[in-house]
């Protein structure tokens, strides 16, 4: 057995084996079955078991900037996870998550996250749930009040993209997950965003401005069949402010005529119940997402917002996948900003990588991750000054991968 990066002869065999793992379809026989797309992650990025040359089991890492507290944090995004029916149970993703989050750690990734099929399967290595998306479905027409207002742009493939990265990065900026598209070279990332053609996919995406010109804020959504009628499924809103935000609701009710419901994976901390006078006929249901694991304690731990004033506290924390993660940290905060250090003095808090993860990134606060019924979660002291560490913060992982 080999295991190691993917090199671009490996990539037809990285394709059909996700044609095979993912009940995927794809036509091999042509040259645009073998052809690779340029806006494809590099292979690199792939890490793969292969027995005798044979591909066998592979993960996708992508290599990304988030938003965290304010600050950039280097993320390995989790994806194209599959091994061939023939060689499951042999541990492989096991042991490439084992080389995988060991460089990464090597590498200086600060978090690393994934969409799981099975959120049980990744607590093995060290994930857990810190992305909630709440799937709401309303009627198109309850919002003919929000009137159409500013000026709508629709953007094409290979359009200018500079307002929409503009709305973006203030969308992203307090936003815990989100994605910065700068980070790649080439504009690449914002090319995968707007390469759909609306007329042949029926995606379209538009650029909101208000009465001053000014971006505010952008919606791309795909026309969806359902039976006799369409849906309009939002596949991103971004927005700059609460202005921007109903700007670009502003074009669901000018649609009513062809859409009959309004579908959005929308963040959870948004409340859609704003968007409608009446609220009995929106349709809800909160679906924890996206799994995050800590790559970097130490690092993370001087990222991560601290209350204002002067403060300490320690934290002894268990990983059992990255062995340098382990160990008892005092953390001291204060207006000159937060040292972390190791200490052998006893700790405030004793918690496992995981719930760790859930902490630092503000999905839970420590009251309720107190109430978890998963263990890996033990309060020694100074319960008042934790509680202002660890708070609820806005999440929402703004790609898929």
């Amino acid at each position: 057995m080999e295991l190691r990066r993917l090199t671009e002869e490996d990539t037809p065999q990285l394709y059909r084996m996700h044609v095979v793992v993912y009940n995927m379809r794809r036509d091999f026989s042509s040259e645009n079955g073998q052809k690779v797309d340029p806006l494809e992650h590099p292979a690199g990025w792939s890490w793969g078991v292969f027995d005798k040359g044979k591909l066998l089991s592979a993960i996708t890492e992508s290599e990304f900037l988030m938003s965290f507290d304010g600050k950039k944090a280097k993320m390995s995004g989790i994806g194209g996870v599959g091994t061939l029916p023939e060689a499951r149970k042999g541990g492989h993703v096991r042991h490439i998550f084992e080389k995988l989050l060991s460089e990464a750690y090597e590498k200086g990734v600060v978090f690393s996250t994934l969409a799981p099929f099975s959120h049980d399967f990744y607590r093995m290595f060290g994930y857990e749930i810190a992305c909630a998306r709440n799937n709401v479905s309303i009627a198109a027409k309850n919002f003919l009040k929000h009137k159409l207002q500013g000026e709508f742009t629709q953007i094409f493939p290979g359009g200018d993209t500079s307002e929409l990265q503009e709305v973006h990065a203030a969308y992203i900026a307090g936003l815990n997950h989100g994605i910065y598209r700068d980070y790649w070279p080439d504009n690449r990332a914002w090319k995968r965003f707007t390469q759909s053609d609306p007329y042949t996919t029926g995606i379209f995406l538009y650029l909101w401005k208000d009465e001053t010109g000014k971006p505010r804020s952008y919606i791309k959504y795909q026309d969806i069949e359902e039976g006799e009628e369409h849906a309009m499924s939002v596949i991103e809103l971004a927005f700059i402010d609460r202005k921007g935000l109903y700007g670009a609701l502003s074009i669901v009710g000018g649609l009513s005529a062809q859409y009959g419901q309004f579908r959005w994976m929308m963040p959870s901390y948004i409340d859609p119940s704003d968007f409608v006078g009446d609220a009995w006929g929106i349709g809800q249901q909160i679906k924890a997402r996206d799994m995050t694991r800590v790559v970097n304690v130490k690092t993370a731990l001087e990222m991560m917002r601290v209350p204002a004033g002067e403060g300490s506290y320690i934290v002894e924390v268990e990983d059992a996948n990255i062995t340098a993660n382990n160990g008892t940290y005092l953390v001291e905060f204060g207006p000159q900003g937060t040292m972390v250090s190791s200490t052998r003095k006893d700790p405030d808090l004793r918690c496992d990588i995981r719930v760790l993860s859930q902490l630092v990134t503000g999905y839970r606060t420590l009251e309720n991750a107190l109430l978890s019924r998963q263990t890996g979660l033990e309060l020694c002291g100074h319960r008042e000054t934790l509680n202002r560490v660890f708070t609820l913060r806005p999440q929402h992982v703004t790609e898929y991968f």
